[in-house]
């Protein structure tokens, strides 16, 4: 495994390598940030939906009023 170090600014998630790292080359990166990075988002599922109906209230979340289908004549 070969290294090189290169300092560089991140643009919209982006950073740019040297031309001298040919296409198609599997890379392993690390990172290292003199600022603090943002946390990870939380993956689980749970609490993102728990927090969904945050600040609503319970007129935004109520089902309409649904009587379904209407029932066929051969079963009145």
């Amino acid at each position: 495994m070969h290294a090189i170090e290169f300092e560089a600014t991140a643009h919209q998630h982006t950073i740019r390598l040297p031309d001298s790292v040919p296409d198609g080359v599997p890379l392993r990166v690390l990172l290292l940030s003199q600022a603090p990075l943002a946390p990870t988002p939380d993956r689980n599922l749970k609490p993102l939906l728990a927090s969904v109906t945050e600040g609503m209230s319970e007129a935004d979340i109520a089902r309409p009023h649904d009587l379904g289908r209407e029932t066929p004549e051969w079963a009145s």
